[in-house]
């Protein structure tokens, strides 16, 4: 196995690969196709899964052509035709416009059909990308960047499209180019009511430097997206330093919504110390919609298919940690997934959390503070780090005011995603550990009680 290739995070099998396109469920297939850089051609990868966890990597899905490379997209159902309908990114070869092609497939993704009159959709805009096309009542929607705003179309037959609308979002979060913009309905846990939720992926400016994403919830009716008054400046949705052009499945069912994003940023991707593949993608993740006072707000949880990679389980609980002291958890680990809970009132501590031990005088470090009502995520030690923009120490504000502070960490070979309160704030970040990692919990400067702890190792060799 080569050195940093991760065990349960998918990758290609070698050369570069960036955001995922085209996600669809159809004839009890996940597909996920993905931007793939091959000798500066870019195409379309692609691996399909029955149960998202173990992936085959197939024939790559589509290739440039005459008009340019193929650049991120999206994937439907064209269920009158029997047939899938993906829509990608143009990088035109003469002129570097962008405009919108599309293809047609009639075997489940194995071959594609281009449309001979491609592009379908022109635009004189610098930026004119990443189109994400879905279903609504009986019409097609499609999303697509617009540069410093995401545009609104309409087709009923897929080819002809109408514009309809665009969304800026406020002054204050302009930062940087809007890309890979992704648009649908979610039903709040606790509130009953069904609000629509655009993603938005911006280029600079994130709260942990460089790339990054946004959401905005509201209401779409066909038309326009209106934010909520509530939630007009937007949210981010992960504080680390590496989660990015996230996109979600179509054609799911019972309302699930389920994204993957590419786990990188664009400060450093091609500086990272892998070969012969380079880039990886996150844990694929189920977001949830919760109501909090007068607005909503979307929270992330590792699927629960991943359930299935869990072995060697030890679970202990009602720990009492005394000032300064640190515990050691489990030793000599590749991957792994960690689940804390802490009783809010029996935090006495100043700081206190997690140490991934990855070599000789190196760590990743999470801490908690109650005083500050803040969560950190410290990397700048934690391994090798390939280029001057990787190392960082990332902050964000944290809710203490519930029952229990609830963690779960999960580790692979060279990725950390951390969710804590069930996701309502979520780090990721590549790491390039020098040793296998040592994992130990610490409190500093009082005590705390643990309620649960529950490490497993987690099973790799989910691609073939």
């Amino acid at each position: 196995m080569e050195k940093y290739r991760p065990k349960f995070h998918f990758t290609a099998e070698k050369y570069i690969i960036n955001d995922p396109n085209g996600l669809v469920y159809y004839e009890g297939e996940y597909h996920l196709f993905h931007q793939y850089n091959i000798l500066e051609e870019i195409y379309w990868g692609h691996a399909v899964s029955e149960d998202l966890i173990h992936w085959k990597r197939l024939e790559n899905a589509i290739a440039p052509d005459e008009h340019g490379q193929i650049w991120s997209g999206s994937a439907v159902v064209d269920e009158e035709n029997h047939r899938l309908a993906a829509f990608f990114t143009y990088c035109e070869r003469e002129t570097e416009r962008q405009s919108q092609g599309l293809a047609f497939s009639y075997d489940k993704g194995r071959s594609w059909e281009k449309y001979e009159k491609n592009p379908v959709l022109t635009e004189e805009r610098k930026d004119f990308r990443d189109p994400k096309v879905f279903r609504y009542e009986d019409k097609w929607i499609m999303v697509v960047t617009g540069g410093d705003c995401v545009l609104f179309y309409e087709s009923t037959n897929l080819i002809h499209w109408r514009q309809l609308s665009l969304f800026r979002g406020s002054t204050t979060d302009h930062v940087g180019t809007r890309e890979c913009p992704d648009l649908f309905p979610l039903k709040a846990e606790n509130a009953g009511a069904c609000k629509w939720v655009l993603v938005i992926s911006i280029n600079d400016g994130s709260p942990a430097g460089g790339t990054g994403m946004k959401y905005f919830i509201g209401e779409f009716d066909g038309t326009s997206f209106r934010p909520d008054e509530e939630g007009k400046e937007g949210n981010w949705l992960d504080y680390g330093k590496d989660f990015y052009a996230g996109v979600s499945w179509n054609n799911i069912s019972n309302g699930r919504r389920i994204m993957i994003a590419w786990a990188d940023n664009w400060q450093y991707r091609d500086a990272l110390p892998t070969y012969p593949f380079k880039g990886q993608m996150s844990s694929i993740r189920e977001l949830y919609l919760k109501k909090i006072g007068n607005s909503f707000h979307l929270r992330q949880q590792p699927i629960e298919e991943m359930h299935v990679l869990r072995k060697n389980s030890r679970e202990m609980h009602k720990m009492n940690m005394g000032a300064g002291e640190e515990w050691t958890l489990k030793d000599h680990v590749e991957a792994l997934e960690l689940e804390l809970s802490y009783p809010i009132n029996r935090i006495h501590s100043a700081i206190f959390g997690i140490r991934v031990v990855t070599g000789q005088g190196k760590q990743l470090e999470i801490t908690f503070s109650k005083k500050e009502q803040s969560c950190t995520v410290d990397r700048r030690n934690a391994g090798i780090n390939p280029h001057e923009k990787f190392p960082g120490k990332y902050k964000s504000k944290l809710d203490f005011s519930k029952e229990f502070l609830t963690l779960r960490l999960l580790l692979d070979v060279s990725q950390s995603e951390l969710f804590v309160n069930e996701g309502e704030l979520v780090f990721s970040n590549l790491i390039f550990p020098e040793d296998l990692y040592q994992i130990k919990l610490f409190t500093e400067g009082g005590d705390l009680e643990i309620e649960k702890c529950v490490i497993y190792d987690l099973d790799g060799d989910v691609i073939s």
